[in-house]
């Protein structure tokens, strides 16, 4: 059973980052850990939304395809539950430190309950993005992103049932990531150099392929605030586009590197909200950048 563990850690940390790549794995179990101390340090601040810190292995549960393989252990729901006990321990223990032992219970039920839900076989969903950049369709059917709809509607509801307007802002940086996963994607530099357009013309097709289907993607809950009158909510909605936009130039800026792509875009948006977005003044520079890196990838076997 230890070894079926190890296997399944591997193939997860493979879909995350690149074959062999320690850093990039070490970074994201501490950045994990650092999230975890953060909510123990401020657990009064966080237990009314400490739930939604156990919510990733529902995503994931809902898009792994080696469930059928599994099946083949007769002890393959004791290898599931001990698989997401392990990958949510850290914030299990800040449970069991603060004595919430309810809510341990109502999160292991939850688990049994999530392994043994019998797999959907419906049919695939056709989704409505434009096709200039595939991995939008690619993005959505991999990891099953149309189910975290229901749940940021959830959180709406509760946003507005509990006065907690946190929870909307919640909802719009969910959404915004949503949008931004596409453009972690890369594909092959051949693509890039058969691409009929010149750099310039490529990125802004890129641009406004993201920006059309971020907007698709915003629709359902555009019209959920609307119905829950969050007008307020409302005015700052533009902020979901920026991420996703933002994401795409630092792909293109960093595109030999996804490491250091997704590093830079943490601190990036990060710096938009502590320097009150004065870091957005750069996105011209940054864009210039991609376009000189995009020509320098699309011509690379040209002479000038």
């Amino acid at each position: 059973m230890i070894k079926i563990l190890q296997y399944l850690f591997i193939i997860r940390f493979r879909k995350l980052v690149s074959k062999d790549d320690n850093i990039a794995i070490f970074l994201i179990i501490l950045l994990y850990l650092t999230a975890a101390f953060f909510v123990f340090k401020n657990y009064e601040y966080f237990r009314n939304y400490i739930l939604l810190f156990f919510f990733d292995i529902v995503g994931y549960h809902l898009q792994r395809s080696d469930i059928e393989i599994l099946k083949l252990k007769k002890n393959y729901k004791v290898i599931l539950f001990l698989e997401y006990l392990i990958y949510s321990l850290p914030f299990h223990l800040i449970l069991l430190f603060k004595k919430d032992f309810l809510f341990i219970l109502v999160i292991f039920i939850f688990n049994i309950l999530l392994i043994n839900t019998p797999k959907s076989t419906r049919k695939t969903i056709r989704y409505p993005f434009d096709l200039f950049n595939v991995h939008w369709h690619i993005s959505f059917r991999q990891y099953k992103l149309i189910y975290i709809f229901p749940f940021l509607v959830i959180l709406i509801y509760f946003a507005s049932e509990y006065k907690n307007e946190n929870l909307i802002y919640f909802v719009l940086l969910i959404l915004a990531l949503i949008g931004c996963l596409p453009s972690f994607e890369r594909e092959k530099t051949e693509e890039i150099k058969r691409n009929p357009f010149n750099a310039e013309k490529f990125l802004w097709f890129q641009l406004k392929n993201t920006i059309i289907n971020t907007f698709y993607i915003a629709i359902p809950i555009f019209i959920v605030l609307c119905f829950f009158h969050r007008w307020e909510q409302l005015l700052l909605f533009g902020i979901v586009f920026i991420p996703p936009v933002l994401n795409v130039i630092l792909k293109y800026m960093y595109f030999h590197n996804n490491l250091i792509h997704q590093i830079v875009f943490v601190i990036f948006v990060s710096s938009i909200f502590f320097l009150f977005g004065a870091s957005l003044l750069a996105i011209p520079l940054m864009y210039k950048k991609a376009i000189k890196n995009l020509k320098t990838i699309k011509y690379a076997n040209h002479s000038n």
